[in-house]
Formats: C-alpha cells, structure tokens, sequence
C-alpha cells in the first residue's frame, strides 16, 4: 500500500488525490501512518508559504542539521524535525516558550491560519518577541518563530 502511495497512485483516495498531493507524496516517500499525517498537514496553504517544506524535507533526509535552542522547544517539535507543521505545535510552542496563556495561545494560532485573510498577526509580535526572549531565546530565533 505505501509502495502505491509513494508512487501517488492514490486516486480515490481521500485527502492525498489531490494534484499538491500526488505531487508531493514522491518526495515525501510516506512509509508509515505518521507519515501520512505530515504529508496532509504539509501540503497546506500555511506550511508551504510559510517555507516549512523544503527545510522539513532537508532535516528528514539528513542533508540540514536539526537542532533546538532548549528542551522546551525539542518537546514540541521534535517529531517534525524542529519545523512548526501543526496548528497545535504553534500554540503549544507559545505557551512553552514565550509564556502564552492557553487562550492568548489559541488566538494566536488563529491569528495565524489567518493572517493573509485577516492580517492580525502583527498584534502578537511584541508579546511573542519580548515572552521568548525574557525566556532566554536570542532575537533571531525569535523572529524565526515569528
């Protein structure tokens, strides 16, 4: 069955017959369950605009380093090669590095699935900056994850 997937012979089948997905599924070689599931959350508007793929696919295959400003940090994103791919990463990610409340962490994921639409990202920008960096985080790292 993956054999299949990762050829993208997957018409008919939901979430991956698209032509974003049939076209990345032999790049991304989807070999297990989990797979499957960064493929689909990966092939979405905010991850490949965002430029999450190419550095997700470069960590994966051993050709970028993975490394984590803190454990913190390792703890959300490990999974995903030290990319944000997950909406629950984001908020997740907030709480544990810049302070977020779990509510301030909800609008900004919000915020985030859509800035383009709604611009109100650039709210969150100080309160994200200023929580990372009491915390310990350079201000590049911070303007990564910003």
């Amino acid at each position: 069955v993956y054999r299949m997937i990762q050829k993208a012979d997957t018409i008919g089948v939901f979430q991956i017959e698209s032509r974003a997905q049939m076209s990345m599924l032999p790049r991304l070689k989807p070999a297990c369950y989990y797979d499957l599931v960064i493929q689909i959350a990966i092939v979405r508007p905010g991850p490949i605009q965002g430029d999450m793929v190419h550095p997700f696919l470069k960590r994966r295959d051993h050709k970028e380093p993975v490394s984590y400003p803190s454990e913190e940090v390792k703890s959300v994103l490990e999974r995903t090669m030290g990319v944000p791919i997950f909406q629950e990463q984001v908020i997740k990610l907030a709480m544990v590095a810049a302070g977020f409340s779990g509510g301030e962490a909800d609008q900004l994921r919000r915020a985030v699935a859509s800035w383009k639409k709604n611009g109100d990202l650039a709210k969150f920008r100080p309160n994200l900056i200023n929580g990372l960096q009491e915390r310990g985080y350079d201000l590049a790292f911070a303007e990564r994850i910003f």
